[in-house]
């Protein structure tokens, strides 16, 4: 009889996190297990499961943010189907489902709870009382948890550093990558065509969705020093969120700044890039850094989450601290000027990724935890 798994995360919309649970529900139904993923409805991840022919249940009180009511409606909701599906595994992903799930999963008599780190809440920038508020919570999981997974160093340190689960049952288990081929990819000249761009234009770009702790404030602060001196280039942004609308009137009388919106075809737009740019304030391992570099586009990126383990800078890639418009436009403007030699970063930065990121550790990891 296959072993049930449920992967609970917080959002259906497409994100890193989402890109973890879609690739490992894929991976371990081919090991044989049965996944059901659950999440808050209304997202374009819920699409990906269908062609998958992976279960899906929504969630219909599953909510970003804190909300006493709409929480204990999920958490109840989850126990309820946890009780009724018996479920061996419940593997939580993001802050909010991470809790909610591991505390339902524990009431409904599940010993397997596990939850994957994609960066703590208490790395983002915060006042002393709630980074101490969303400490406490965070403990609070570990005690309902049976493993814990970090996706990156620093969140295993962090894990430690704060005593939110003992050694022994926290492991570092890195993303995974599927190889790209290229060859499937739409030309990137065409797609620069097609989203207004001339073939002789350098241009720079991110994939995101426009959430505070994705830091296009601080970038958008540099590309605009940058084109009030004169640097010619473009710039484009794709995703959607709570803060697209302001960063469009920020970066308002910039016309060589071009807002693409939600887009599905990610991997063609990175495609069409130059450089791609990352200023986020926290991550965890977020995936579009890795599908970049696997396309061996140079990128530029913040010093924070796993990013810092992965990114060597002027060898495979580029590194600032976070939150900082100037460092990046220091960086920016190196480039633009031509300092360095873009070709062999990003061809460093490919190979980085295929010696380092292979799907056959990552599953086999996963069910070690699952098993032991």
């Amino acid at each position: 009889m296959a072993i049930k798994v449920a992967q609970v995360i917080t959002q259906s919309e497409m994100g890193g996190a989402q890109k973890h649970v879609l690739l490992l529900s894929s991976l371990l139904r081919e090991k044989g297990y049965e996944v059901t993923v659950f999440a808050a409805p209304g997202g374009e991840m819920i699409e990906e499961l269908k062609k998958m022919n992976i279960g899906f249940m929504e969630v219909p009180d599953m909510v970003r943010e804190i909300n006493p009511i709409r929480d204990l409606k999920a958490t109840m909701f989850l126990y309820k189907k946890f009780k009724e599906e018996k479920y061996d595994i419940v593997h939580c992903h993001s802050s909010k489902a991470g809790l909610i799930g591991r505390l339902a999963a524990k009431l409904a008599g599940i010993k397997k709870r596990i939850y994957t780190v994609h960066g703590f809440v208490f790395n983002e920038p915060m006042g002393r009382v709630k980074k101490w508020a969303y400490t406490v919570i965070e403990k609070f999981g570990g005690l309902l948890s049976s493993d814990i997974i970090a996706v990156s160093n620093r969140d295993y340190d962090i894990a430690l550093k704060y005593k939110v689960i003992d050694s022994k049952r926290l492991r570092y288990i890195p993303n995974a990558i599927e190889e790209v081929d290229i060859k499937k990819l739409a030309p990137g000249d065409l797609t620069r065509k097609k989203l207004g761009l001339n073939t002789n234009e350098f241009v720079i770009g991110t994939v995101a969705n426009f959430y505070e702790t994705k830091g296009h404030v601080y970038l958008i602060e540099a590309l605009k020093r940058l084109y009030d001196e004169g640097y010619k280039f473009k710039t484009i942004f794709a995703g959607i969120g709570p803060k697209y609308d302001d960063m469009i009137n920020f970066s308002s009388g910039y016309n060589d700044i071009k807002f693409l919106g939600y887009r599905k075809d990610n991997f063609d737009v990175i495609n069409a890039m130059d450089m791609f740019v990352l200023p986020s304030v926290k991550e965890g391992m977020p995936y579009v850094v890795l599908e970049a570099m696997m396309l061996s586009k140079p990128v530029l990126c913040t010093r924070v989450g796993a990013l810092g383990d992965i990114i060597k800078d002027e060898v495979n890639g580029f590194i600032v601290n976070s939150q900082s418009s100037d460092e990046l436009y220091n960086k920016l403007k190196l480039i633009l000027e031509h300092k360095y030699d873009l070709t062999r970063i990003g061809h460093e930065g490919g190979k980085y990724v295929r010696e380092n990121f292979s799907i056959e550790k990552f599953i086999e990891d996963v069910i070690e935890v699952y098993s032991r």
